[in-house]
Parts: structure tokens; sequence; C-alpha cells
């Protein structure tokens, strides 16, 4: 449990590092979609939002995820 704490830590200390640019005028990596259906019943997908993939300073790879005004760092789930 003692290296998941550190772990943390080390995420923690390393955000501070990673430069966020804003993504409003690029396309995403990934598209974050809902399923639904349109006025006659047809199934369709709503675009709700967005994944890009990042680099911080370090070197370390990331996804900045945004829905809506929610805006996530999403990191890979190393062993």
């Amino acid at each position: 449990m003692e290296e998941n704490k550190e772990e943390v830590q080390t995420i923690e200390e390393n955000i501070e590092e990673i430069e966020i640019n804003k993504e409003e005028n690029k396309k995403p990596d990934f598209r974050v979609v809902q399923p639904s259906t349109d006025k006659d019943g047809k199934p369709i997908l709503i675009s709700i939002g967005g994944m890009w993939k990042k680099t911080s300073k370090t070197g370390n790879v990331f996804y900045i995820l945004r829905i809506g005004k929610l805006k996530l760092l999403v990191f890979e789930n190393k062993p």
C-alpha cells in the first residue's frame, strides 16, 4: 500500500509540471459520445466531449478528458 501512496504523490508532483494548452481549436484524439435516439426512434450517437493525448515535460503520456465543463486528467494504470 505504501507504493501506491508514493505513486500518487509522484503523480501529484508531476501534475504541476504539466503544461496544459487550451484545446478548443484542435480536434480531439478521441470523441466521447452518448447513445440516444432521434425523433423517429432511430439510434444515434451524441457527441458530449473529447480526449486529447499529451506528454508532460518529464515525458509521461496522459490524456485530458473534457465533458462539458468537466476536465479530467487520465493516466495509464501501470502495474
